[in-house]
């Protein structure tokens, strides 16, 4: 078998795609490589936010400019501009994600440290530098981002093969050639290629591959390239596991520990009233009690009960009826309270007590009934390395796919699962945060 080792770089271009992502058909190379690293924006971002903050000032504060202050602001702003942009090129990797909605999240998590910094010591600034600071950096990204769509993408060549051929037909909208042969191949000048590199090829394949790499030409493993564009894991054997891949950083998990327990604990003071209203609201509308409890199978396959409030008329309760346990749109047996809290994924809210009590993350993998989690394990291989994380109130398969009830949907949800565990990380968990706000406030996918 052919081993072509792929600069690390390559592995983390960004792919994006179309129709379940926004763009598929090109690899980030040539010019929209150059486009996107970060040392060569950085040095510009410097020189046009600089240039726009002392025209500016020298525009608009002629005579009313303390050296002083106008250096520190812009020191505190530049600073600011450099952690964003490490930002935005950080969650812009993930696969899926709307470039130019991130843009705003990363400049204002980026000026919150230093925005504080000078409140809290009551340090003087100047608003219009500052302003020119923060605008000029969006401004900047902004224009970078479009010109980078505007320089043409490399076309995909695929060499045939069961597993790249279940990308073409799982990729929707995916602007590549099928390679027609050896000669083919041989052909290529230019493009990047993905090849089935665990497929056992014939010497002929191997020896054009390897030229076509001398040629200049990338090739990519199909399954890097699938994981990159569904935002997916697919594990058909245990061989995929690759000796510890899907077991995520213990040091993150500690720091993800710790921000669970600040936030879900500042989440409850926060809505420590509005919940006594829900509760009361719940106890008007039906009989029965305002909190839902239910056995769900969670971190390392041990069973907790979750907290929710009340959506439904009657208790489902945790027997072996899986159909009971499924919730199907327009299902009669939600309240009206409980239909607005579920659009809203209010209902949601007393599961903070769970991630409080270390049962529960804000963000991982949705935990599962008991009775739909050992119907799954029957049916779905691997399904239980699912649980070597703690279950979320919100995630990865929920912002991209939402409410799932067949098995063939849930066996993707369990591959988008796959994808949060293996690249589980601080970036991408901010990213599910901003999109899972996008999602309740438009109401999607609620059943």
């Amino acid at each position: 078998m052919l081993v072509i080792t792929l600069d690390q770089s390559s592995a983390h271009i960004p792919l994006g795609g179309k129709s379940q992502f926004e763009q598929t058909g090109g690899i980030a190379l040539g010019k929209r490589a150059v486009l996107d690293r970060y040392t060569f924006q950085l040095p510009l971002c410097v020189v046009f936010v600089a240039g726009l903050q002392a025209g500016l000032a020298v525009l608009l504060l002629p005579q009313h400019v303390n050296l002083t202050v106008a250096f520190s602001t812009f020191a505190a702003t530049q600073s600011a501009n450099i952690i964003a942009l490490l930002i935005f090129r950080e969650i812009r990797r993930v696969p899926g994600t709307r470039k130019f909605s991130v843009i705003l999240p990363s400049f204002l998590i980026a000026y919150t440290v230093p925005t504080l910094f000078i409140l809290f010591f009551r340090l003087h600034y100047s608003l219009v530098i500052g302003l020119a600071g923060f605008l000029g950096g969006i401004l900047f990204v902004w224009m970078m981002h479009g010109m980078r769509r505007t320089v043409q993408r490399e076309t995909l060549h695929i060499i045939p093969s069961a597993y790249t051929m279940l990308l073409v037909q799982e990729v929707t909208g995916l602007d590549a050639d099928i390679i027609d042969g050896v000669e083919g191949l041989r052909q290529l000048a230019g493009g990047a290629v993905i090849v089935d590199l665990r497929e056992d090829i014939s010497s002929e394949w191997e020896r054009e591959i390897a030229r076509a790499v001398l040629r200049g030409i990338p090739v990519y493993h199909v399954k890097q390239i699938y994981e990159s564009l569904t935002g997916r894991v697919r594990i058909d054997s245990l061989s995929e596991n690759a000796f510890g891949a899907l077991v995520p950083s213990k040091s993150y998990l500690l720091i993800k520990r710790v921000i669970d327990i600040v936030l879900s604990a500042l989440g409850l003071l926060i809505f420590a009233v509005p919940m006594a209203f829900i509760a009361a609201a719940i106890r008007l509308d039906s009989p029965g009690p305002a909190i839902f409890r239910h056995t769900r199978i969670g971190y390392r396959g041990k069973s907790f009960r979750t907290l929710k409030f009340r959506t439904m008329y009657s208790d489902t309760s945790d027997h072996a009826d899986i159909e009971n346990q499924m919730t199907v749109k327009g299902d009669l047996r939600i309240t009206p309270v409980g239909r607005f809290l579920r659009s809203i994924r209010l209902d949601e809210v007393p599961q903070l007590i769970n991630v409080l009590r270390g049962e529960m993350s804000l963000i991982g993998p949705r935990p599962e009934a008991l009775a739909l989690s050992e119907w799954y394990q029957k049916h779905l291989d691997f399904y239980d390395y699912r649980h070597i994380v703690r279950p979320g109130i919100t995630g990865w398969a929920q912002v991209n796919q939402g409410h799932v009830v067949n098995l063939e949907d849930v066996s993707v949800k369990t591959q988008y699962d796959f994808y949060y565990i293996k690249n589980i990380s601080g970036w991408l968990d901010f990213l599910i945060m901003i999109r899972t706000i996008g999602v309740v406030l438009k109401r999607d996918g609620a059943h």
